[in-house]
């Protein structure tokens, strides 16, 4: 599960997003380039989106920020008001961080479950177990090197839409609207990623 802090810090930026505050700099009838966004400026540089070094400079910066509040508070609230604009209309009241929450917990009882795909997985783990081979010894760096490649992976899907975002729009009216879909994912299935840490619990 996530850390207190982690959710105290989410729960504190879902009770911003009602204040007067907040809809005053959100306002809807408001037109900002798509750059020039906060969202924008965190995820795009501006010397073009199409070269092959500017996606290696992106995955670079995404595999180091997932060390260092990876969830950040623009990323959150970008990513609630595209939540509610594409399944709630204009319902600004609905409470994203206990959707999340709920999510969360309904992932974990499928992450820590038992399945005979994982099962299969300890056989072959006790069958290659094999004197000389160190099987275990390479086995334990797996982890690690999954969940680093998933954290990298959750931060260029952000940035991915970001970069998506101001591709199609140069001026926006409102707060970013970005569109979160299944292409951005490896094979274009979401659920490889909690059948990855699935995997990671059984190592």
């Amino acid at each position: 599960m996530l850390p207190h802090s982690q959710m105290k810090r989410w729960k504190a930026w879902e009770k911003e997003t009602q204040t007067v505050e907040y809809m005053a700099a959100n306002d809807p009838e408001r037109f900002r380039y798509a750059r020039q966004t906060t969202f924008g400026r965190r995820h795009v540089r501006s010397d073009g989106s199409n070269s092959a070094l500017l996606w290696i400079n992106l995955v670079q910066k995404c595999f180091l920020r997932q060390f260092f509040h990876s969830v950040a508070k623009i990323d959150s609230v970008t990513l609630r008001h595209g939540f509610i604009s594409a399944h709630l209309s204009t319902n600004n009241s609905f409470n994203f961080q206990k959707y999340i929450q709920r999510s969360l917990e309904d992932d974990f009882k499928a992450v820590v479950g038992i399945s005979p795909v994982m099962w299969f997985v300890v056989v072959i783990f006790l069958l290659v177990d094999v004197h000389g081979w160190n099987a275990y010894l390479w086995v334990s760096f797996l982890p690690l090197i999954i969940v680093l490649v998933i954290g990298t992976k959750l931060e260029v899907i952000v940035a991915r839409m970001a970069m998506q975002l101001t591709n199609q729009n140069t001026v926006i009216k409102g707060s970013p609207l970005v569109q979160p879909n299944n292409n951005l994912f490896w094979f274009n299935r979401p659920q490889l990623v909690l059948t990855l840490l699935h995997f990671i619990l059984y190592l």
